[in-house]
């Protein structure tokens, strides 16, 4: 919980300062491709987590590698979550960080998580429920223990409609 509280104010405070010399967008692209190096390269995944390389060995990596690839305020703030000790929680603030991103634009970000893939008709009815003068982005997710129904992750709100929820309400009924 600790993470993620800190990770939302190293957003917010990113986000404010990239809003405030005009280069929100940047900064967002810049984002993707961490993240995308994130997910692909576990050994710099390795690196970030391992509290046993130095600080500063880190700070020269980082410098080394992106300095000419991101925008100024992107390293900076690099530089400065790793000056912190907080390099940890990296993928949690990109994750804030959209969320920032696209309320700023208006844009709802949702999650569908379903037991298979869901029609193009059902995600544009969901779309519509979930608001219908906003522009929704939905991301879908498969994931089988579910069962059946859907569980839909609108910020900090859980719609959870799962057959497993159901099944567990019963037997949580009958154990009364």
């Amino acid at each position: 919980m600790q993470g993620t509280r800190a990770s939302l104010r190293y957003a917010k405070a990113l986000f404010e300062t990239a809003k405030s010399r005009a280069v929100v967008n940047d900064v967002y692209k810049d984002l993707e491709f961490l993240q995308s190096i994130l997910n692909e390269k576990t050994e710099f995944f390795n690196i970030i987590h391992n509290p046993t390389i130095k600080r500063n060995t880190k700070e020269i990596l980082f410098s080394k590698i992106f300095k000419n690839r991101v925008h100024d305020l992107t390293m900076e703030f690099l530089l400065l979550l790793l000056k912190k000790g907080r390099e940890a929680i990296l993928t949690e603030v990109i994750h804030h960080y959209t969320e920032l991103d696209m309320e700023d634009k208006g844009v709802l970000l949702a999650e569908v998580i379903s037991a298979k893939p869901i029609s193009e008709n059902i995600k544009k009815d969901i779309k519509n429920k979930i608001s219908a003068n906003r522009n929704v982005q939905l991301s879908e997710k498969i994931d089988k223990s579910i069962l059946g129904g859907l569980i839909i992750n609108i910020g900090d709100s859980q719609y959870d409609a799962s057959v497993r929820k159901k099944i567990n309400n019963v037997k949580r009924a009958f154990k009364l």
